[in-house]
Order: C-alpha cells, then structure tokens, then sequence
C-alpha cells in the first residue's frame, strides 16, 4: 500500500484541545486560561473534560482552586512546546510575508517602461515594504518572454500582450500612440497627426521583428492605398532609443508616451495620431507559479502610477 492510501488516524488530541491544555498549563486556571485565549470559561471546562474523557486519565488534580498538573500532563506539555516553537516560526513567516520582510521581487519590463513608470512605482513600493529586496531590468520583448517563463517568480510588465499557454497576460491599462518630432516640424495648427504626413519626414523605424515593428507594419498597409512604410533613416529596438534620435532631430517616430517626460517634451513635439490607436500593458507571469502577496501587492501600485500618468485609460 502506498504512503498516500494508508488510512489517516485521527489526532487523540485535538488542535483545539492542545491549545486549551496549553493556555491551562500557563496559567494555572481554568478562568485565566479563559482569558488568554478570549473564550468563555464554560468553554474551558467543556474541552477539558472531553479531552481527558478522551484519553482516559486525568491531566490535573484540582486542589485550592487551582490545576495542577499530572506527570502525564507534564509530559504532554513538552512535547506541546516543541510544536508551538514550530507554529510560532511559522507565523513569524507569515507576518514576515505580509509586511515585506521576506522573499524577493522580482520584475521585469519593456524598455519604455523601465524609464519612468515602474522605477516610480517600484519607488512607492519601496516605501511600503523597505526590507523587501527587489530585482528590477528592462528587457527587449525577445528577453522578457523567457525570463518570464524559466526564471523563478518573475513579474514581467509589458507594453503588448504576450499570448502563450504557459503564461497568464492580465490587462493593466491602454495608452495612445503618439507621435513625437523636433521642434517645428510638424504643422503647429493641427492637434493630431496622421500617418500620411510622416512620409514627408526622415523616419525612425523599429525592427521588423519587433511587437512595435509589426504593429506599424500592419498600420501603414492598412492605410488608403497599401503603401509600405517609409524608408527608415535610422532603424531601432525600443521607443527610448526613438525618443534620443528625435531629441537630435534625426528624424520623426511613433511611440508610447509613457517614456516621454515632462523633460523630454520641452525638447519634442508630441501629437495625438488619428486616427487613434492603442497600445495596452499588461502583467505577465507564470501560470504555473501564481503570483505572490508582495507582486500583488506591487501591481497596485502600479496600477496606481498608471491611473496618474497623462493618457493613460
């Protein structure tokens, strides 16, 4: 017969009934064990008469109003004391876990992400939770999915939805597009901008192979006409990359605006595109390893720095 098939005997004792023995132990009393474990007095007597029903020997001999303890009480107890050592490490973890104080955050992002977003986050966070260690990288999309996979507890944020049957994707907030440009490039009048006019323009380009490479793909084949998109004159990884190039007045780009600050717009132009589209982060994680209370805990934050930052749905 397996371990697992064996018949499970029933404890003699039981969980309840160890604690009321061992809060009589303490104090001395019925009425003072009572107190200590914030039930009524009745309640006391009741489970110790069952328990010494049950075992068939008395644990006290009641003498002055007082219990004292038997040999076989004695014996019990030490035993008793050497689980609740046990019990109270186990909840001095659980405190622990509740309060930050023990585990690991691990966390990675997209790129844009990884420059304002999550480091103020990660920044409340901190605050709340100041022993919690935290492990924080920016990975291009090509790293971030198997870091996510085959690392151990890792949260990753991205910028696109990652669908695999290994990982679970949990929608955090969507954000427009933008257009950013150098200074005067663009028509001063119009309030959004259009993918037809960034023909006329030196163009910052992304990967082909890229989440953001392909939606742009899609974006200008989808325009009136077909056309391919523009020759790049600079091609990139990541909007940060993007951002530093227009800065220089290299040329114009799309990008989330989540990595443009209030810095970096004194030195660009940045405009709505129309028509409009969305990009949305989301949380990524191991289905096979659920998250815990601290990452939790983290994505609220998160959630909340989302709630604040300028576009952001």
């Amino acid at each position: 017969m397996d371990y697992d098939e064996r018949p499970q005997r029933r404890l003699t004792m039981s969980l309840r009934q160890i604690e009321v023995f061992r809060a009589i132990m303490l104090t001395g009393s019925v009425s003072e064990a009572a107190r200590m474990l914030f039930i009524a007095q009745p309640s006391v007597s009741r489970v110790l008469a069952v328990t010494e029903e049950r075992l068939g020997f008395p644990l006290f001999e009641r003498a002055r109003g007082r219990l004292f303890p038997t040999p076989e009480a004695r014996r019990i107890f030490e035993e008793v004391e050497v689980a609740y050592t046990g019990i109270q490490h186990v909840d001095e973890l659980v405190h622990a876990l509740m309060e930050g104080r023990s585990g690991k955050l691990n966390i990675v992002c997209s790129p844009s992400l990884g420059v304002h977003l999550l480091p103020r986050a990660i920044a409340q966070f901190n605050r709340r939770y100041p022993e919690l260690p935290i492990h924080f990288e920016p990975l291009t999309h090509n790293n971030l999915v198997p870091r996510v996979l085959f690392g151990k507890n890792y949260l990753g944020v991205s910028m696109f939805d990652i669908t695999h049957p290994h990982l679970e994707s949990e929608p955090l907030a969507e954000v427009p597009l933008v257009c950013i440009s150098p200074r005067g490039w663009l028509d001063s009048d119009a309030p959004t901008v259009r993918l037809t006019e960034l023909r006329e323009r030196p163009w910052i380009d992304y990967r082909h192979d890229s989440p953001l490479g392909h939606m742009l793909g899609e974006m200008f084949r989808n325009e009136p006409g077909g056309e391919p998109r523009p020759r790049p004159a600079v091609e990139v990884r990541s909007s940060i990359s993007a951002c530093a190039l227009v800065a220089e007045s290299v040329g114009v780009a799309l990008v989330d605006p989540l990595c443009v600050d209030a810095s970096m717009r004194t030195r660009i132009d940045v405009r709505p595109l129309f028509p409009e589209r969305m990009l949305k982060v989301h949380a990524i994680y191991a289905r096979a390893e659920p998250l815990s209370h601290s990452a939790r805990e983290f994505l609220g934050e998160l959630r909340a720095v989302l709630r604040a930052s300028p576009g952001a749905r």
